[in-house]
């Protein structure tokens, strides 16, 4: 999917999540099984076939930029590109204001569409069907939408659908009065934090903020773009993976440390919904000990076959401890 350009924004500080995120940013934090938090939007991606990514890092983004290099960067570079931009540690821009601020960059790619993702939930999700959406609705903006529990939906955007998903209202973090899903009270229906524009739109509208200005999507991109009536939702509920999953259509914004901790308990006890044999759509990340010592161990017999080295069994690494730490 060349015509799609994905900016991941991965530059949160994660204040909610210390001391955790002391000394990293909240997408490289370690989640479970050698997975960091931003490896599930990147797996996203690759099983999805969208292969081009401007990744925005900003506050303590040395752990970030590593992972990143040493496990993914050749990945993507096989069939598209994964592109680094820091940001000062000072700048406070917002999230529209970050983007902004690459317009220059995203121009060189020349794609039809945008995507603009948050680097820091835990869901499993084919973006491919969110762009066939948003094709065939002709829209401007589409924005990914899961329904949540009135109770949780006040830390969140809430939308107003009509019956063509177009939103004709949007309250940021509403406090009374949250707009509930006609077919499922109780419910709203929020925002991911996941858009995808067409790139005209989204060039245009950032095109007019000046340079230093703080601009958010919730608060200040988006208003304007739904007044148009043309911004849509994409239902999340409606995301259909291959094979068999065992936490369907789960989504978490693991941004406080009861969040995190929580998504970590839901993700252990369904170890098959983030790998193994028979699932086919894998949350990828770093390879472990055994992985590499496996493959140099493979390497090393193959080339002295039938030396003394294809006597040599490698020792197993030692486990760790506590899954937070994998």
């Amino acid at each position: 999917m060349s015509t799609v350009l994905n900016v991941i924004l991965a530059g949160g500080a994660g204040k909610r999540l210390a001391p955790l995120t002391l000394k990293q940013a909240k997408p490289a934090l370690n989640f479970v099984h050698r997975r960091r938090i931003i490896d599930f939007v990147l797996s996203n991606l690759w099983h999805s076939g969208f292969h081009h990514l401007l990744v925005l890092t900003q506050y303590q983004p040395q752990a970030l930029h590593s992972h990143l290099q040493r496990h993914w960067q050749a990945r993507f570079k096989q069939y598209g590109s994964l592109q680094c931009c820091q940001a000062p540690a000072a700048l406070n821009i917002g999230t529209a204001g970050a983007v902004a601020r690459e317009l220059s960059i995203i121009r060189d790619y020349q794609p039809a569409h945008i995507a603009v993702l948050s680097a820091d939930h835990i869901y499993k999700m084919d973006y491919r069907q969110m762009l066939q959406c948003h094709q065939q609705q002709q829209a401007d903006v589409t924005i990914a939408a899961v329904a949540v529990p009135v109770e949780q939906a006040r830390h969140f955007g809430v939308f107003i659908v009509d019956a063509e998903q177009r939103i004709v209202g949007f309250i940021e973090k509403p406090q009374a009065n949250v707009p509930q899903i006609p077919q499922r009270p109780g419910f709203a229906l929020v925002s991911m934090g996941n858009y995808l524009f067409r790139s005209a739109v989204l060039q245009q509208a950032l095109g007019n903020i000046a340079a230093g200005q703080h601009i958010d999507f919730a608060r200040h991109i988006l208003p304007h773009l739904i007044s148009s009536g043309r911004a849509c939702v994409y239902d999340f509920g409606s995301n259909v993976l291959p094979g068999e999953q065992s936490l369907p259509h789960y989504w978490r914004d693991v941004g406080t440390l009861n969040s995190y901790f929580a998504s970590r308990l839901d993700v252990l006890s369904h170890p098959d919904w983030l790998q193994g044999d028979n699932q086919l759509w894998p949350i990828l990340g770093r390879r472990s000990c055994t992985e590499r010592l496996g493959q140099a161990s493979s390497a090393l017999l193959r080339k002295h076959s039938g030396g003394w080295l294809s006597a040599i069994t490698p020792l197993a690494p030692a486990r760790h401890q506590h899954a937070l730490y994998c």
